[in-house]
């Protein structure tokens, strides 16, 4: 048995439910629970599930709506559950590949995943998923007729009060991956749905149609649904497609409230440094430090990347006003999901004098990890010395470095831990996330040389220079969905 629990909804179509049952309990990676939730159908007899203890029978008395059955995954005795509508017949890997899927990166799965358009009305731009097929996982903006996710992520759903009883018929589906975006760092996927294998779908498409469009969907029909996607716009729900649109202005906002909020996340701001040592280029960089070509850096860098990407880190790349060749090569190489791509430049350029004033906010306290402490105009918590030219020493130096690290930032939680040590600050940020992922973890960089350092020698730092004025933008051909 596996460590997933499957909630099944009676509500319209109970002549569905045992075809539905044979499809979960013939997995190949079988639940060891199933929920059934009667949501208010009085002609179904259950009673042939309540004396098996695979099954829970929740026999509820009244139509209690489509939230209804992600409160009911309190109930789950396991870590994963799966959700499916009342139409969503399975194939028998499903499960499989929606493990496999979670296990190489962490999100909220669905079988039928949706690309928001532009503009306040809810309209499709693609689907993705059984209707769709696709090879590889798939960021979506919301996923329906079935959701594979972690239990404890429920704890994001009423992070903000369910609508159960006000919306009834719809808005789950939002709402979750609203909840999770907003509070957990948490992305919505599609996973792998190959037209030539079916096993793997979350729904098989001869079924979907034929009980997809029987009449008895409930969506919209107590409360309009281009209502509730409205509201959840206004609320601060991001789609996909507004990252093509995104600017460093903008981007900067958004961190600026998160830290302020005092809510984990984790940036890391590759750029052409770290470029050169991804493709194993021998390279001095303007702080001096050197990397030798075939040193250990370049292949902990790449693994570094791989996590962020994986674990819903900020990647902040060039764009298209600083190198979009080498903006491409991070996107493509690390598949960076739109919603957790930034620009590398954030802190710097238009943005400096905002974010060290930021910095110096009587209610901003942080830990610094870097080679020199920051004066006393900052509210500097507590400062954890690294080498200058870690660079250089990394061959020797990583693992004792790594743990050292990895330590001190075990010991916070809800702290703002600010990097600044080059490419060796990806690497840690990207580790203490993997692990610790309940801190602030920010790549500072150079934007605090001026004052840790006592100088600087870059131009974002001079008055009127036309770094200093400078806002980076994405576009359609950088940022593609």
């Amino acid at each position: 048995m596996s460590d997933i629990t499957a909630i099944v909804n009676v509500f319209k179509r109970p002549h569905i439910l045992k075809q539905q049952l044979d499809a979960i309990r013939s997995q190949s990676l079988p639940p060891s629970c199933i929920i059934i939730w009667n949501n208010g159908n009085n002609t179904i007899d259950l009673s042939e599930y309540k004396n098996d203890p695979l099954f829970k029978v929740c026999d509820n008395n009244f139509n209690s709506g489509v939230w209804s059955r992600f409160i009911i995954g309190y109930l789950a005795p396991t870590t994963y559950i799966s959700i499916f509508d009342d139409d969503t017949i399975p194939g028998n890997n499903w499960f499989k590949n929606c493990m496999d899927s979670m296990n190489k990166k962490e999100a909220l799965y669905g079988t039928i995943g949706v690309l928001f358009d532009t503009g306040d009305k809810y309209l499709h731009l693609k689907r993705y998923g059984w209707a769709n097929p696709i090879n590889e996982p798939t960021p979506v903006d919301i996923v329906g007729h079935s959701w594979f996710f972690k239990k404890e992520w429920l704890n994001y759903f009423t992070r903000e009060s369910p609508q159960v009883y006000s919306k009834i018929s719809n808005g789950e589906d939002i709402h979750f991956s609203h909840m999770l975006q907003k509070y957990g760092n948490i992305a919505t996927y599609v996973p792998p749905h190959p037209a030539n294998d079916q096993s793997m779908f979350g729904s098989i498409p001869t079924s979907a149609w034929e009980y997809g469009c029987d009449g008895n969907s409930e969506t919209g029909a107590h409360y309009p649904l281009h209502l509730t996607f409205t509201e959840y716009i206004s609320r601060g729900f991001i789609r996909l497609i507004d990252r093509q649109t995104a600017t460093s202005t903008s981007d900067f906002d958004f961190f600026s409230s998160l830290i302020m909020n005092k809510t984990p996340f984790a940036l890391i701001r590759p750029a052409d440094g770290e470029y050169h040592v991804l493709q194993n280029n021998t390279l001095t960089n303007i702080d001096n430090w050197t990397f030798t070509k075939d040193s250990r850096l370049s292949s902990d860098l790449k693994r570094s990347l791989h996590i962020a990407s994986n674990k819903n880190c900020y990647v902040g790349i060039p764009c298209n006003c600083c190198n979009r060749t080498m903006a491409k090569w991070y996107v493509d190489t690390f598949k960076l999901n739109p919603l957790y791509t930034t620009f590398a430049n954030v802190f710097v350029n238009k943005n400096w004098k905002r974010w060290i004033n930021l910095l110096k906010c009587d209610k901003i306290s942080f830990i610094y990890v870097g080679p020199y402490p920051c004066p006393p105009d900052f509210s500097m918590q507590k400062h954890i010395p690294i080498s200058e030219f870690l660079v250089n020493e990394w061959d020797f130096k990583a693992d004792q470095t790594t743990e050292t690290i990895m330590t001190e930032v075990k010991k916070y939680k809800n702290t703002l831990i600010l990097f600044s040590c080059g490419p060796i600050a990806k690497i840690l940020i990207s580790q203490a996330w993997a692990e610790h992922p309940y801190n602030i973890y920010l790549d500072a960089g150079s934007s605090i040389d001026l004052f840790t350092k006592k100088s600087t020698n870059r131009e974002y730092a001079i008055d009127g220079s036309p770094l200093s004025n400078l806002e980076c933008k994405f576009d359609n051909e950088l940022i593609q969905i």
